[in-house]
């Protein structure tokens, strides 16, 4: 019978929980740039620090989605220019050799 190692269970759960908790920020923070946009900073309050953190890491993630949007639509307009260009291609040579 295999004793059983604690220390891998504990952080083998630990490390579950924290990629849990990462896709619920990112599908929290996609759906909030996609429903409102970029929101100005938010206001942070000393009476409710919870609040304060949820808010400056929400507008954080939908700040740097934005930017990433931003920087990334040139590169996916090129790719989308590029595979019409081979889809042209495509049909052109298809049709010459039949």
């Amino acid at each position: 019978m295999a004793s059983l190692d604690w220390h891998s269970v504990v952080t083998d759960f630990l490390a579950f929980a924290v990629l849990i908790g990462a896709a619920f920020y990112g599908a929290f923070i996609l759906i909030s740039y996609v429903t409102y946009g970029i929101r100005p900073r938010p206001k942070v309050s000393l009476h409710d620090p919870a609040g304060a953190v949820e808010g400056i890491a929400q507008w954080v993630g939908v700040y740097l989605v934005a930017v990433g949007v931003r920087a990334l639509t040139p590169v996916f307009r090129m790719l989308s220019e590029a595979s019409a260009e081979v889809g042209d291609w495509f049909l052109r040579n298809r049709a010459q050799t039949h």
